[in-house]
């Protein structure tokens, strides 16, 4: 038996997830176990749905069991966010990583793990010339490390930082390419062939809720269709704006300093702009610059709001998985073979070592709804695993 595991954020689960999954599978023995980001995803932003919901929408579209990357890792830059993906996979005795990419070039991919990996003297002379451009860091460490173009496309980036992450720790791990097809990565076109996450929450926001419902895998649709219709609501981030800029006002410039992500006086720009901005969304605005991107100052915004600090995140890179939280498996079956393959405890509910930070971001979450359960700020103990048949 393998273990073929996929990081996903399924934000919301889609069709193109719905391909990756019937791809990556090679024989009905093998498990499929998604790695999925919780309450918060990667850009600094609420899921659009909580983790329960999400993670049945992916077992009823193919995979056999979901399991939640932990928050501290799910919210960093690319490098943090694949090393915590890869570590979390590992750790369930995963035999393959699974990873959908623009290109299925996977020699082009190592290659750029590999001198990302080792930063020679050319490459850190080459990077530190573009940043002196203005370039953000991604866009710079991509010009130094000579890539083609498509290795700067959402997948690729995240693909590279999982090579490098299997190379450094895991090289027992194979890594199998799914090349995407549909639209890209931003597409906000809903009517393209295989719609976009970005697409289908833009027409959630809309409130075109049938539109949205529509570009999604059937099943997955039907499952929401149901969950909406008992209150579950679309979440996002300027739910919190209010909350947010409170608290960067009263906690000021020296909390902003020691939150992640934050250098070179970052803390006056992100302070002055709170102290004039009435929206999140705003303030991004104001602060954001070539340099300083979009999703960087969001996720320092969410980590502002949440209490995380540089040393939480640096602690937590720093600490070997000590359990695997799993949402909902497939069947009964699944969780015998997953219980006899991983390396470490498999919890199912907020009993320890699951972490207090991730109780309390699913509390934050709940602040998005207003009908039960959706709204249960202690729903990490009182959702039941979900099992299917």
């Amino acid at each position: 038996m393998y273990i073929y595991g996929i990081i996903a954020e399924y934000n919301p689960f889609h069709r193109g997830h719905e391909r990756q999954i019937a791809l990556t599978r090679q024989n009905n023995d093998d498990l499929i176990v998604c790695a999925m980001s919780g309450g918060f995803v990667q850009r600094g932003e609420p899921a659009i749905f909580d983790k329960w919901t999400r993670a049945a929408c992916a077992l009823l579209c193919g995979a056999d069991a979901v399991i939640e990357l932990p928050l501290l890792s799910a919210i960093q830059s690319a490098q943090g966010f694949a090393t915590g993906g890869v570590n979390t996979l590992a750790a369930t005795g995963a035999t393959h990583l699974s990873f959908g990419c623009e290109t299925d070039d996977i020699a082009m991919l190592e290659r750029l793990a590999s001198t990302l990996s080792h930063e020679d003297a050319a490459y850190k002379h080459a990077l530190k010339n573009h940043l002196s451009k203005g370039h953000s860091f991604p866009r710079a460490r991509m010009n130094a490390a000579d890539a083609p173009e498509i290795a700067s496309m959402p997948g690729a980036l995240l693909g590279i930082e999982y090579l490098k992450a299997i190379n450094a720790y895991h090289p027992h791990i194979i890594p199998h390419v799914v090349k995407r097809e549909g639209a890209a990565y931003h597409s906000a076109d809903i009517g393209e062939y295989l719609p976009s996450a970005t697409a289908i929450r833009a027409a959630f926001a809309a409130t075109d809720t049938e539109k949205a419902l529509a570009a999604m895998p059937d099943a997955c649709a039907d499952y929401l269709r149901t969950q909406i219709n008992a209150g579950l609501k679309p979440a996002f981030a300027d739910t919190f704006d209010n909350a947010l800029l409170t608290t960067l006002r009263l906690k000021g410039r020296d909390y902003i300093a020691y939150l992640p992500d934050v250098s070179e006086g970052l803390e006056n720009r992100i302070y002055d702009a709170a102290l004039k901005c009435a929206t999140r969304s705003e303030l991004i605005s104001r602060v954001k610059t070539k340099r300083y991107t979009y999703a960087r100052i969001s996720r320092i915004l969410l980590c502002a709001l949440l209490g995380i600090t540089r040393e939480m995140i640096e602690a937590a890179n720093m600490t070997p998985v000590s359990h695997i939280r799993v949402l909902g498996a497939k069947s009964p079956e699944v969780m015998s073979k997953l219980a006899a393959a991983s390396k470490v405890p498999l919890v199912t509910t907020a009993a320890p070592p699951y972490p207090d930070i991730d109780i309390a971001a699913t509390g934050v979450w709940a602040l998005t709804q207003t009908a039960p359960p959706f709204c249960d700020a202690n729903r990490d103990y009182t959702q039941r695993l979900l099992v299917g048949d």
